[in-house]
């Protein structure tokens, strides 16, 4: 992190940081006694509290992607095709969602046919026109792109990973190329979490060389006959259209039109009532008590008296599997 006073600004990668909570606590999902799933609410919002008291931002927005297709699926119609929808347990929370950051006073962007990757590319470059510093809270590494003495990828703690914070160095530690060479590694190499079909063959090692031997995508295609090694060269031509549309899916827009100002995302207090009020119906005691809220949280208990049956004959297992049927309760 850059040891200057700039001012800070922090932009949440909002899906992203949603579906990773989500994930963290898959093993052992956490509901209220209402049956209402809350692990990706719960995860969210302590990341957020945890971001905000360790880093002290002087500005904080999240970005979101819109509903329905965006401008790549125009240029290919296959873009994120082997995504799944948003699992029914993430869905049931959105509006808890909305509620969290509208109490925690932080602004939310969207975009309709631009994604959350373009809205943070947008202000991070109003970041630098404002002679802020930018911290893009995320674990993508599409980000890199963006990253310059003034912009940071800021990685999250995950389960198998500490608190990363990327630099221009540690990107070039990383992948081997500058952050601005990081558009022609991914579009050489594609990326299928995204259904970028990059060029067949070629990984993050072979990308790297290539763009350090040759520069960029195109100056590749300009000297492609410097490349002696003729199984490369062949891959290379045959793929030659993916690659370059590859490069443009991956390239991250800095100019949508967002209708805001930077100052607009000047951190502010929070609305604790309004958070009290959520966190109380989702039963997050501890963020209650991280509010300063003295509300306590009602134990519900479950009747759960356990009745006994030996099953000693052909009668009674036909019995207990009627009772299954029937949607019984049953406790091992």
């Amino acid at each position: 992190m850059s040891s200057t006073k700039q001012k800070r600004l922090f932009i949440i990668d909002g899906y992203a940081t949603l579906y990773r909570a989500h994930y963290a606590l898959i093993r052992n999902p956490l509901s209220n006694s209402a049956g209402t799933p809350t692990s990706a609410i719960f995860g969210f919002a302590n990341q957020v509290f945890q971001l905000i008291e360790e880093e002290k931002p002087d500005y904080l927005v999240a970005a979101f992607d819109s509903k329905g297709k965006n401008f790549r699926h125009k240029i290919y119609a296959d873009y994120k095709a082997n995504r799944s929808e948003m699992p029914d347990e993430i869905q049931t929370q959105l509006p808890y969602l909305w509620t969290l950051l509208e109490g925690m006073n932080i602004p939310v962007l969207r975009v309709d046919g631009v994604e959350a990757d373009d809205i943070i590319g947008t202000v991070a470059n109003k970041c630098s026109d404002s002679g802020l510093q930018c911290n893009i809270v995320s674990g993508d590494k599409d980000f890199m792109q963006l990253i310059d003495d003034s912009t940071f990828l800021y990685a999250p703690q995950a389960r198998k990973r500490e608190k990363e914070i990327f630099d221009v160095s540690k990107v070039v530690e990383k992948w081997g190329v500058s952050p601005e060479e990081i558009i022609d590694l991914l579009g050489l190499m594609g990326d299928s979490s995204d259904n970028v079909p990059g060029v067949q063959g070629v990984g993050p090692k072979t990308a790297m060389k290539l763009i350090q031997e040759h520069g960029t995508i195109e100056m590749i295609y300009e000297n492609i006959d410097s490349i002696k090694n003729v199984k490369m060269k062949d891959k290379l031509l045959s793929d030659k259209d993916n690659a370059l549309l590859s490069k443009q899916l991956v390239t991250i827009l800095k100019d949508v039109n967002i209708d805001s100002s930077v100052e607009d995302f000047k951190i502010k207090e929070m609305n604790t009532s309004k958070l009290e009020e959520i966190f109380k119906e989702l039963e997050f005691s501890g963020l209650l008590k991280k509010i300063g809220s003295n509300e306590t949280i009602e134990q519900k208990s479950v009747d759960r008296k356990k009745d006994y049956k030996n099953i000693l004959n052909l009668e009674d297992l036909i019995g207990f599997v009627e009772s299954l049927e029937q949607g019984e309760m049953v406790i091992s």
